[in-house]
């Protein structure tokens, strides 16, 4: 059955893309609970039946996308991590930088996530549960770093509502923000990183400044 549906449909790299793509436009524009799968097929221009052979249900469609956007940067995080060994606004200018580039080329996808993981549900992942264990990784390295951390609380809160919260808000709001002001989505983020460069991390720069032993 697998060849068949390979021979009328395509290569099974391009279909399986196809079908992400489109669930990606459609979960942005309507929501999840609002797309079926059949208007995914029909957008990806496949049959449902194909849809059925790559993804076991909508759901796990979802769970691609989180995979593929999200679970997949946080080890590269850490690896980053890793390896630093100086905080200086430079580098951290540099890396914001790249983040602006990632989320610019994966704005709809990024939108959709931030919109399920946001949803009070128990089958949903909290995005707390999914950042967590970067301040394990974090914290013991700045210390080395010669950074005394008083309050680890202090850093996670400023780090989570400063740093994560308002990139989440980004995701959400972007598009709308662009059409009340009537901006495009890449000055928007060029402007949106701008400022996270000048308020939170030269901040973060200074706190850590201030830490250090």
């Amino acid at each position: 059955m697998a060849r068949e549906i390979e021979d009328i449909e395509g290569s099974p790299l391009n279909n399986k893309e196809r079908i992400l793509e489109a669930a990606t436009e459609l979960f942005a524009l309507k929501g999840y609970d609002a797309t079926s799968v059949d208007e995914i097929a029909s957008k990806a221009n496949v049959s449902k039946p194909l849809i059925y052979y790559y993804f076991k249900s909508k759901k796990n469609i979802l769970e691609e996308l989180i995979k593929r956007y999200i679970k997949s940067y946080i080890p590269e995080k850490e690896e980053y991590i890793h390896k630093i060994t100086s905080i200086n606004k430079e580098d951290l200018y540099q890396r914001l930088d790249e983040r602006m580039s990632f989320f610019s080329q994966n704005d709809k996808a990024l939108k959709v996530i931030a919109m399920e993981l946001l949803k009070e549900t128990p089958e949903n992942e909290s995005i707390l549960s999914m950042i967590n264990p970067l301040f394990d990784t974090a914290i013991p390295k700045i210390e080395q770093m010669g950074v005394d951390i008083e309050d680890r609380m202090d850093l996670i809160v400023s780090t989570f509502f400063f740093g994560t919260a308002p990139i989440l808000i980004l995701m959400l709001y972007g598009d709308k923000f662009c059409e009340f002001y009537k901006i495009d989505r890449e000055e928007l983020n060029k402007r949106f990183f701008n400022v996270m460069k000048s308020i939170y991390i030269d901040f973060f720069v200074e706190q850590f400044e201030a830490q250090k032993k």
